[in-house]
């Protein structure tokens, strides 16, 4: 073994390095990047540079230009980025708003962000103003069916759910979730037009909720709020009628502080 190897530590993975090594390629210079200049940065021989990137090519990290052969990160790795920025930076803003709306509504609140065909919480709140610390910022839940996953896939176009739902299959939870991408894409426009989704138990039997969006200045939604009930004799048609309104308020309140008007 020679130093560096002892260096590393034993449980350094000398292949997940090699393909790490070129990702930071792109982190030092976005590019894009040809194979000779990716294999010359990393050190290695053009067969293991190729094999490396094609590795990453393959797990959605990296895209390669037909026309000039040469390499980008992909969408994957910089919705990754976006994704990092804007737990942190949504849940610092929304906390106040949703601890507002958990007092109002006495049941627990939260926001999340899409994150492929799941969503990423980046804040919850329970009823007694406490941010919960069994669902910690970053934990993932199905996206078709929870109330906040319909409204984020409700602004992407078919084609990109369709893709989504490919690498992602549907699994059903409850004898209320939706069976086929067909079925959830039936549902999508509705919410896109009335500008709000609900949640039948879908997820878990006796928690229901409903979600409005979060729009970002340009009007592109970012994040959903929530309101969400595990009371026995709640029904969606209260939640609609007593905890919408104030769902849809914080989600705007939330949105006219990131600048959209």
């Amino acid at each position: 073994m020679n130093g560096t190897q002892a260096e590393r530590g034993r449980y350094y993975v000398e292949a997940l390095g090699r393909g790490l090594a070129v990702l930071d390629c792109f982190i030092a210079d976005p590019g894009p990047h040809a194979l000779v200049e990716l294999s010359r940065q990393v050190g290695l021989g053009m067969p293991t540079t190729l094999r490396l990137i094609r590795t990453l090519e393959e797990a959605g990290f990296i895209r390669q230009d037909v026309a000039t052969k040469r390499y980008r990160l992909s969408w994957k790795m910089l919705q990754l980025q976006d994704l990092t920025a804007s737990i942190l930076d949504y849940a610092d803003l929304a906390r106040p708003h949703l601890q507002d709306l958990a007092a109002d509504l006495d049941e627990a609140t939260g926001m999340a962000v899409l994150d492929g065909l799941e969503v990423r919480h980046a804040i919850r709140v329970s009823s007694n103003r406490i941010i919960s610390a069994n669902i910690p910022p970053g934990a993932l839940f199905p996206a078709h069916a929870t109330a906040m996953g319909k409204v984020l896939l409700a602004d992407l176009d078919e084609a990109t759910v369709r893709h989504l739902a490919e690498r992602h299959p549907l699994v059903r939870f409850t004898d209320k979730t939706v069976r086929s991408v067909e079925e959830l894409l039936s549902q999508l426009p509705e919410v896109a037009r009335q500008g709000y989704a609900v949640s039948d138990a879908e997820w878990e039997t006796d928690l229901r909720s409903v979600a409005a969006p979060v729009r970002s200045r340009d009007g592109r939604v970012v994040a959903a709020v929530c309101a969400v009930s595990v009371r026995p004799n709640m029904t969606v048609d209260t939640m609609e009628q007593q905890y919408l309104p104030a769902v849809v308020r914080t989600a705007n309140a939330i949105s006219q502080a990131l600048g959209f008007c």
